[in-house]
C-alpha cells in the first residue's frame, strides 16, 4: 500500500506525516507508509553511490566529468564568468631589487633580476635611503633591451635634489616573458650626494 509524501516539491509537516499521541491517536497504516514514502523521496534525491540520477545529489557533486556543471540543466545555476565577479582580480607578484651603498652614475646597477614567469607589469615603487643632494637623481629600468618607460621617459623615477625618498611610477602595461632580465640604470645622480640605498617593488600581475 503507498503512502504519501509532500517531499520532495514541498517539505513534509506534521499533517502529513501525522503527529500522533500515546494513548489518543489510532494508529493506521498512512502513519508508516507516509514515513516510508518520505524517506524513499530523501533517498532518491540524495542519490545512491555512483548514481547516473541528474537530479541527484550525489550525481551533481560527485560526478567527476558531468555533475556540477553550472549550466542551467537539472536546477543548477547558469555558468559564473570571473569577469562578472565585482572585485575580481588576476592573481598579482612582488618582487624586489636593491642596490645598497652609494649610487653610481652607471648604465646597469648590480645583478641583473631575470622574471620569473610571464607576467604583466602593472607599477613600480622605488625607495632610497639618503636623497640625492646638489642635482636631480633619475633611474631606467629596462626589461631586456627596452626601457618600462619608453613611451615617456618622465614617468622614470626621477628625484630632485632633497625632496621625496618614495616615487611610485606607472609604467606602460605591458606583458613580458618568463626568462626577462630586468636592468636598473642611473640616469642621473646627485653631485654631493649621489643617494645611496636604492630599492625598487615590482608589482605584477598575470
Amino acid at each position: 500500500m503507498s503512502g504519501n509524501t509532500n517531499f520532495p516539491t514541498a517539505l513534509d509537516d506534521n499533517t502529513s506525516l501525522f503527529d500522533v499521541t500515546d494513548s489518543v491517536s489510532s494508529l493506521v497504516a498512512a502513519h508508516h507508509n507516509n514515513l516510508k514514502e518520505a524517506i524513499k523521496a530523501l533517498e532518491a534525491k540524495v542519490g545512491i553511490y555512483n548514481t547516473a540520477a541528474p537530479t541527484a545529489l550525489d550525481f551533481r557533486i560527485g560526478n567527476p566529468t558531468t555533475g556540477h556543471n553550472h549550466n542551467g540543466a537539472s536546477g543548477q545555476g547558469g555558468p559564473i564568468s570571473p569577469s562578472t565577479l565585482a572585485g575580481f582580480q588576476a592573481p598579482r607578484h612582488i618582487l624586489n631589487w636593491g642596490y645598497q651603498g652609494s649610487v653610481p652614475s652607471l648604465p646597469s646597477l648590480g645583478a641583473p633580476m631575470k622574471l620569473p614567469l610571464t607576467l604583466q607589469l602593472e607599477s613600480v615603487s622605488v625607495q632610497m635611503k639618503r636623497a640625492p643632494s646638489g642635482a636631480t637623481a633619475a633611474f631606467d629600468i629596462n626589461f631586456g633591451a627596452t626601457s618600462v618607460f619608453e613611451a615617456s621617459q618622465l614617468l622614470r623615477p626621477i628625484f630632485p635634489a632633497g625632496t621625496s625618498l618614495f616615487y611610485s611610477a606607472s609604467p606602460n602595461l605591458i606583458t613580458y616573458a618568463s626568462g626577462t632580465l630586468i636592468v636598473v640604470d642611473a640616469d642621473k645622480v646627485g653631485t654631493n650626494e649621489p643617494s645611496s640605498d636604492l630599492s625598487i617593488i615590482f608589482v605584477f600581475r598575470e
